[in-house]
């Protein structure tokens, strides 16, 4: 006889690769369709009041043929510039105090 039937280690082996090759697998698919869950949550609402996001929402949709699209890029330009616009956190604050300084009128 020249070799056993079943090489118990050989035979172990081969089934920890296909283990290790099916979760791999599994983790894939489950990672494919946790995003595709996540991007269609992250999508603009339909009924959005600012016509900017409305705006961003319908060249997002376009795809690549928003970058010819003379809209897109100015609606891409005026985010830019609301995002990159320095305003301090307390400004609004500030302008609606008033000056403990200054007299007012007097109370009652």
């Amino acid at each position: 006889m020249r070799g056993r039937l079943f090489h118990i280690p050989r035979i172990a082996r081969v089934a920890g690769y296909i283990a290790v090759a099916a979760m791999i697998v599994g983790v894939g698919i489950h990672l494919q369709h946790e995003d595709t869950r996540n991007a269609v949550s992250l999508r603009v609402p339909a009924t959005t009041t600012d016509a900017l996001a409305a705006e961003l929402a319908r060249c997002q949709a376009i795809g690549m043929a928003a970058k010819d699209d003379a809209a897109c890029e100015a609606a891409w330009g005026e985010n830019r510039r609301r995002f990159f616009t320095y305003r301090p956190a307390d400004s609004a604050a500030i302008a609606r105090t008033p000056d403990p300084t200054h007299p007012s009128k007097p109370r009652e």
